[in-house]
């Protein structure tokens, strides 16, 4: 039984820490596209230096590696507290304010999201990244699909940075209003891009 905890609590932790990777990767992705408000020739310069660069097919491993994990992990989970339901006390009791079937709704949203975003941007020319975004973002379904993954990501961005160092050990607490600016200011930062482009 012990041995059995044990692992779970192991599992916990590497979860948060692939969630951490993809949440450094958020910060990165962030500031690499607010290079748009530079212009079209810093933009595509940047992107094609980086595109070409010995980090893109590691970065993209580590992403693809770090995220099937990170939902293995999160179903597996599920699944084992399903199954243990009236058998196992548990400390922390689901929220019953969020009802479980939004909360993964939710969680296939943003996984929906990052597929298309990133079927999307690896199957358009790469040649001129900044014409093919003003014509994505002249779509508005685009707008939709980005503002439903936008929250959705919100949602999850909130959740998970409430909770992660007190998964990985390092505080007992939990940091509500920090999260909540943290997930403004990169939601506003995307956001900027399509609306500098509408506007």
């Amino acid at each position: 039984m012990r041995s059995t905890n044990n692992r779970t609590i192991l599992l916990k932790k590497m979860m948060a820490v692939a969630g951490l990777i993809w949440f450094t990767y958020l910060i990165y992705h962030l500031l690499s596209v607010l290079t748009f408000h530079a212009g079209e020739a810093v933009f595509n310069a940047f992107y094609t230096w980086f595109n070409s660069s010995w980090i893109y097919p590691v970065l993209l491993a580590v992403l693809g590696s770090t995220i099937v994990f990170h939902i293995y992990v999160a179903v597996t989970r599920q699944l084992a507290n399903n199954k243990s339901v009236g058998t196992t006390p548990y400390k922390k009791s689901y929220p019953k304010a969020i009802p479980r079937v939004i909360a993964w709704s939710g969680a296939a949203l943003v996984f929906l999201f990052i597929v298309i975003h990133s079927v999307q941007m690896l199957s358009i020319d790469a040649t001129n990244l900044y014409q093919q975004m003003q014509e994505i973002f002249a779509n508005p379904l685009m707008w939709v699909v980005y503002g439903l993954g936008m929250l959705a990501i919100s949602a999850h961005l909130k959740h998970s940075l409430s909770n992660v160092l007190q998964t990985l050990g390092i505080c007992s607490c939990q940091f509500h209003k920090v999260a909540w600016l943290i997930v403004i200011i990169i939601m506003v930062g995307f956001a900027s891009i399509p609306l500098s482009i509408i506007l």
